[in-house]
């Protein structure tokens, strides 16, 4: 009998934050720093220690135009119970997005639509999550597609009646830099409004990749019900592609999930599958302690089906709303 590896991770993670707060009438900052310490137990005691500074700037060049800048500098200090020096800062992986946005009807006589140009996210995937510690989901990097370079239009709501929003994106395949890489790909997301509480979205993408001649193909089908005038969010999301050059064998994937609000807080469950690769569940409740503090426990449990050893992991999110503790610090002052 092939013997069950159980892997025991805490994960306790400290959020400060400046949340979009208006430094001018042109300029728009968001700064976000969280502290992610995690402890790991499969022969030995591991411990690793990570901090992260989130920053976002957006400028309003003029009327209809804005420029956007979000970064993300992530340090490990001590990585499976070792101290790690201090690593060096690489300006490509660290800006996460840089582009600018017109929206062609304040600058012009055109029909409404928004172009977006620079290093985005990209019009692919519902990617809908609740849970605070979103990047360790098992679809995180299928569900989008992120720090490319390229184009995005998204078209009026009345520019296809069927519709409410149709976005297609062009964008070069080299994510976390500031080169043009040779790999193409151009993708698209519709999106309709079947009432109040119901919203479907499709999307779908097709890309080169490096290394092979094989283009990648990507499908998205999903939906996100909120009842009981928003007391309960339900969510879920089908993946499937072909060529994944990380998954040859793995052709599907999805996600259910769903909010309760219980008490102060919501209740979060999400089950994610990979086919041929894991199933995992994770829950998590997000507790407003006041109008600054949000506490976040969350637990997963990963079955892994790729020869990896199962894993339990455990964790805390605490995320502090800075700009709102120095409003309401000046509120008494005065």
């Amino acid at each position: 009998m092939k013997a069950t590896k159980l892997v025991l991770a805490l994960v306790v993670s400290a959020g400060f934050s400046f949340a979009d707060t208006q430094v001018a009438p042109w300029l728009r900052v968001g700064i976000d720093a969280t502290v992610d310490t995690t402890a790991s137990k499969v022969a030995d005691y591991e411990a690793s220690l990570k901090t992260n500074l989130d920053l976002r700037f957006e400028v309003l060049m003029r009327e209809g135009i804005k420029a956007v800048v979000k970064a993300r500098l992530e340090q490990t200090i001590v990585e499976n119970g070792k101290s790690e020096d201090w690593q060096k800062v690489d300006i490509e992986k660290l800006v996460e997005e840089a582009y600018i946005q017109i929206e062609t009807d304040k600058i012009s006589g055109l029909p409404r639509a928004i172009i977006t140009a620079g290093k985005q996210t990209m019009a692919f995937g519902q990617a809908l999550t609740e849970l605070p510690m979103f990047r360790d989901n098992l679809l995180y990097n299928l569900s989008a597609e992120r720090e490319m370079i390229g184009l995005t239009v998204t078209l009026p709501t009345n520019f296809l009646k069927v519709v409410d929003s149709v976005a297609i994106s062009m964008y070069e395949n080299g994510a976390g830099d500031f080169k043009v890489a040779d790999e193409k790909g151009v993708s698209i997301k519709v999106s309709k409004a079947l009432s109040e509480q119901l919203k479907l979205q499709a999307s779908a993408l097709i890309k080169e990749n490096a290394n092979t001649t094989d283009k990648e193909t990507r499908g998205s089908l999903g939906f996100v019900y909120t009842g009981d005038q928003g007391k309960y969010k339900v969510w879920a999301e089908g993946l499937v592609f072909d060529n994944n050059p990380t998954m040859p064998n793995t052709k599907f994937g999805g996600q259910i999930g769903g909010s309760y609000q219980l008490g102060r807080g919501a209740v979060v469950v999400e089950y994610q599958y990979l086919e041929k690769q894991a199933k995992e569940l994770a829950i998590a409740y997000n507790l407003p302690v006041n109008s600054w503090l949000v506490i976040a426990p969350e637990v997963r449990f990963r079955k892994n089906e790729n020869g990896q050893p199962n894993e339990t992991r455990v964790g805390i999110q605490a995320r502090i709303a800075l700009d709102k503790v120095a409003t309401k610090k000046l509120k008494m002052k005065n």
